[in-house]
């Protein structure tokens, strides 16, 4: 959707997940916006598996404010795609598959903890076409998220300039882009945050590179999506996707015959009917030194605001983070602690009231 309003509320750099849910964030409350977005190849949405899980990890951990992001997950988006007129969100159940002994015993160490009981359910479950001699975790509270579809519908129906956003041509002094007037600005652009000359040192964000597999195979699709080693994905007909691999600090576009052959051997441990690869991807995650997300203002400039930081976990934290960052933005609500830019640096001025 493209836009001729020469002011606008609120810039957005960047069309990803997190920069389309905080673009839907401010416009509920009232506030123009507009994104400036162009797609390439590496986005790491474009290529994300859109997977919210709320348990990570080999050791089974329940994952950062879990019951708050998880407990409206669902409807919320559900009301974006009301918004949006379309379809790109599925409610899921995802099987855990324990691939070892050890892992097992990791498993039976904490399935009695409360913390577990709403999330997850441990049974020996026979699946069909899958390896499962050590049991399967069902995790309850997952969700899908059609990472091109959901972008596509935003980009239809959303503020848009589909450009390169230029440094150069902002001037914060005046709250200016070009010839567009602004009352602030918000960075979501993902790992280039790295290139942004505003907070590429107050940041301490690792661009994390990701490769992925298409494979085509007669697995049945039982609407679940699988976990262990790798993830398996239905995707359509007889593809699924399969991942997925990190690097960090590698920005390259190009996909590797080392880490395909470490996705095959796990996805080999677990599946029991014939596949072939068709196709290699990969995408760059903008991951953090503390595995937790970027919120918050520049020390100088209080209308250069950014959203950012959330790896592979965007599904799922967005929606609460996007509400708890706009609240800052319009009424100076405190950011935690946790997820304050400012935690990088005990000198750097606090966010301004």
């Amino acid at each position: 959707m493209s836009i001729v309003a020469r002011q606008i509320d609120f810039l957005i750099v960047g069309g990803g997940i997190a920069g389309r849910l905080i673009q839907l964030e401010l416009e509920s409350r009232g506030q123009s916006t507009l994104v400036y977005d162009q797609a390439n190849n590496n986005r790491s949405s474009a290529v994300a598996a859109g997977l919210a899980n709320p348990l990570v990890g080999k050791s089974f951990t329940v994952g950062w404010r879990v019951p708050e992001f998880f407990s409206d997950f669902r409807s919320f988006y559900e009301d974006i795609e009301n918004r949006l007129d379309a379809s790109f969100f599925r409610p899921c159940e995802m099987k855990r598959i324990i691939a070892t002994p050890g892992e097992q015993n990791i498993w039976l160490s904490k399935q009695s903890k409360p913390k577990y009981e709403a999330i997850c359910s441990f049974a020996h479950e026979d699946i069909t076409g899958m390896a499962t001699p050590y049991g399967v975790i069902s995790v309850h509270q997952g969700g899908e998220l059609k990472t091109e579809d959901f972008m596509n519908a935003c980009a239809a129906k959303l503020p848009t300039m589909d450009e390169v956003f230029n440094h150069r041509e902002l001037d914060l002094d005046t709250s200016k882009y070009g010839d567009i007037s602004f009352k602030g600005i918000v960075f979501s652009e993902g790992y280039e945050v790295i290139n942004n000359p505003l907070f590429r040192d107050l940041v301490k964000l690792i661009p994390t590179k990701g490769e992925l597999l298409e494979i085509e195979t007669d697995l049945d699709f039982r609407g679940e999506i699988y976990l262990g080693g790798v993830f398996i994905q239905h995707r359509h007909n007889k593809v699924w996707r399969v991942g997925s691999t990190y690097a960090r600090d590698d920005l390259s576009l190009n996909p590797t015959e080392e880490k395909k052959q470490d996705m095959v051997t796990k996805l080999d441990r677990v599946i029991r009917v014939p596949y072939r690869v068709i196709k290699h991807l990969t995408g760059t995650r903008p991951a953090t030194s503390d595995r937790r997300p970027l919120l918050g203002v520049h020390p100088k400039y209080p209308n250069a605001y950014i959203f950012n930081g959330m790896g592979s976990k965007a599904v799922s934290m967005a929606p609460v983070l996007s509400q708890e960052m706009v609240d800052f933005m319009l009424s100076r609500s405190p950011i935690l602690p946790e997820a304050n830019i400012t935690r990088f640096d005990e000198k750097m001025d606090q966010p301004i009231a």
